[in-house]
């Protein structure tokens, strides 16, 4: 299988590297990924006139490009010129969760939600561990190639992509879950001055639905969540459908 790995942590990342040690064997693994560090960069893209630097890494087992750029980018740069035709995207392993409201800004989601814009099988994969080490990232990615049959083979819709977010503890089980839209979280911003922002302030939650990827995360399950790219609220779009509006 050819599988294009990516991630909004860099190239360099223990989350992704561990992916592609794994993985090299038995696939054709090819990494295109930011730079640097691109976390909560969601769905940016690079427009004209500036240009996306690349750069090859050299000394690895498996082709290794650098994007001066976004998740999202990569993904683009890749299908263009250095992974056109891939069978898999695989954006992570993220270090720290995606869950809940964090789908809406995270990079690691929204390069697998490019993959699946262009038709591709795609899994974004997440540990709730900002401190993981390669040994807990590996565990995560194991999982990932034992199971990879049943998760390339899943009947999902076109443009649908796969959440899957890894627990901080041995895992209990796995759930297939839908995404908390309930939770609300606040950051506590401690401001340095008027132009810096601490990005250890202290962060809170509120209104977790148990029922949810958060809640089932948080209590110890690997979750998974199909995610689709087509935000159109059906329910509310029959109910303004009569309404009078006028040019």
């Amino acid at each position: 299988m050819r599988i294009l790995l990516t991630n909004d942590d860099g190239f360099d990342s223990e989350g992704l590297q561990a992916v592609a040690d794994l993985f090299k064997d038995g696939h054709d693994v090819t990494v295109v990924a930011p730079d640097n560090q691109k976390s909560a960069a969601s769905h940016s893209i690079t427009l004209p006139p500036r240009v996306l630097p690349y750069r090859e890494i050299a000394g690895r087992d498996y082709k290794t490009y650098a994007v001066d750029g976004s998740p999202a980018d990569c993904v683009k740069v890749a299908m263009t010129l250095l992974c056109k035709s891939p069978d898999l995207v695989i954006s992570g392993i993220n270090r720290g969760e995606n869950l809940g409201s964090d789908i809406w800004y995270s990079g690691t989601v929204s390069a697998a939600a490019e993959a699946a814009y262009y038709g591709l099988r795609a899994i974004a994969l997440s540990l709730d561990n900002k401190h993981a080490d390669y040994q807990q990232y590996m565990r995560c990615a194991r999982f990932v190639k034992k199971n990879l049959t049943a998760l390339t083979a899943m009947d999902i819709s076109p443009r649908t992509m796969l959440n899957i977010n890894f627990p901080n503890v041995e895992p209990k089980g796995v759930k297939f879950v839908r995404m908390n839209t309930q939770r609300t979280f606040i950051d506590d911003y401690k401001y340095i001055d008027q132009t810096t922002i601490d990005p250890t302030g202290d962060r809170s939650y509120c209104d977790l639905d148990g029922e949810t990827d958060e809640g089932y995360c948080l209590d110890g399950y690997i979750t998974v969540t199909p995610l689709k790219l087509d935000r159109t609220d059906y329910v509310a779009l029959d109910s303004i459908a009569g309404a009078k509006l006028e040019l």
